[in-house]
């Protein structure tokens, strides 16, 4: 009965450690999108969920643009966001990209030439969302949003290394057959 009970209290409370993280990557998501609060992210990804984006957007008034990411191993992402001051500049350009796990970059207004540069030890669904605002509801504001995934290629070192190991594969069969 003691052992029941240990569990079931051990139980609860990883269970309500998860809650309060998972509550708390919700508000922050909320925070970031506050015309769609209680909405899930994942729900409001626009297009298909690739390795790169390029997407530029026109907009009047305000706007909200999630896009989707997947990376299959580890390697550079490159996010880089542009107010092309179409008319006029943004009143107000922000980005948050996240993976929902605890990964979370926010930038206000344009990354410049470079951009957002990160690196990632695996896999990733990663999502970016853009809120843009301009200042007058009836003049038109654009931006441009591209980000790409980059695998880290395996070093020189890495395919002398199996270059040679695979000559002594070929070796020892050679001299397998030769008896």
């Amino acid at each position: 009965m003691k052992g029941v009970l240990k569990f079931a209290a051990v139980a609860s409370l990883v269970l309500g450690l998860f809650t309060m993280s998972m509550a708390a990557r919700a508000e922050h998501v909320q925070a970031e999108t506050p015309w769609f609060s209680g909405v899930p992210l994942e729900s409001l990804v626009k297009g298909p969920i690739g390795d790169s984006i390029n997407s530029t957007i026109v907009l009047w008034g305000t706007s909200l643009s999630v896009n989707a990411l997947s990376t299959s191993g580890p390697g550079q992402v490159t996010v880089k966001l542009t107010d092309y001051e179409f008319a006029s500049p943004l009143k107000s350009l922000s980005m948050l990209v996240t993976d929902l796990n605890g990964f979370w970059k926010k930038i206000d207004g344009s990354t410049g030439a470079d951009g957002l540069i990160f690196d990632l030890s695996g896999p990733a669904n990663l999502f970016v969302a853009v809120f843009a605002q301009t200042d007058n509801k009836y003049v038109p504001g654009a931006y441009n949003l591209q980000a790409s995934f980059s695998p880290v290629p395996l070093p020189a070192a890495a395919w002398l290394l199996l270059s040679g190991l695979g000559g002594l594969a070929a070796f020892r069969r050679k001299r397998l057959l030769d008896r």
